[in-house]
């Protein structure tokens, strides 16, 4: 049995839950808190000190796109010619500037301070209006509609769908949702891998509470 373990949000963990259930690996969703987090990384079971960890019948495995990579070969959601799998890990390396963007505003304790600085980020010279502006200009650059210009969904597509519209679910005060409406290619984008029918599927019982709502279709329509 295949353990994934992470926090009860879905964060860097979420594509590799869509990737483990679109597998057809036996697999447990283990969600913990921030002091169940410490204890494991105090005993020294987080290779790296961090989650999310993949525990396998073969080992442990960390680092968060190591283990897509892994899930996604295993669901067969990697391209199988060589450019074009090549293609998928480099949208998943450029990514990680992305995943970056609110990093210096999570220690800001004040939180009109933290709010202020999160809409400073999305102003006209912001990086978080920068970055969107770059993954607008992207998605418009492929011909099949896939992020890495694959034939089918790649881990690729799981990564870049869940990460910049996981960002508008309401989980950080002071990112307005209507921000990514001022992007309609990645819109266009939204509707594509939202109407993927395992995708679909995958979301097809989430509540309007759960912050998981942006990844269902018409998310942002209203």
């Amino acid at each position: 049995m295949n353990r994934l373990i992470y926090f009860p949000i879905p964060g860097r963990a979420e594509p590799i839950r869509i990737a483990l259930s679109l597998s057809d690996l036996e697999w447990e969703d283990i969600q913990i808190d921030g002091n169940e987090y410490y204890k494991m990384k105090k005993s020294g079971e987080l290779p790296w000190g961090l989650l999310p960890i993949l525990q396998t019948s073969s080992g442990t495995l960390a680092e968060s796109s190591a283990i897509l990579r892994y899930v996604g070969h295993l669901a067969g959601l990697i391209p199988n010619e060589a450019y074009a799998a090549a293609k998928a890990d480099e949208i998943i390396d450029a990514l990680e500037t992305f995943s970056e963007i609110l990093s210096s505003t999570v220690r800001i304790s004040d939180i009109e301070e933290r709010i202020e600085a999160r809409k400073n980020l999305f102003e006209a010279d912001g990086i978080g209006t920068k970055s969107l502006t770059v993954w607008e200009e992207k998605v418009l650059q492929t011909e099949s509609g896939w992020i890495a210009n694959s034939e089918e969904m790649s881990i690729a597509d799981l990564k870049l769908f869940t990460q910049v519209f996981g960002l508008f679910s309401g989980n950080w005060d002071g990112v307005n949702t209507d921000i990514i409406k001022d992007y309609p290619n990645l819109i266009k984008y939204h509707s594509l891998v939202a109407n993927e029918p395992r995708i679909l599927e995958h979301y097809s019982n989430i509540s309007g509470e759960d912050l998981r709502w942006t990844y269902q279709p018409g998310a942002f329509n209203n």
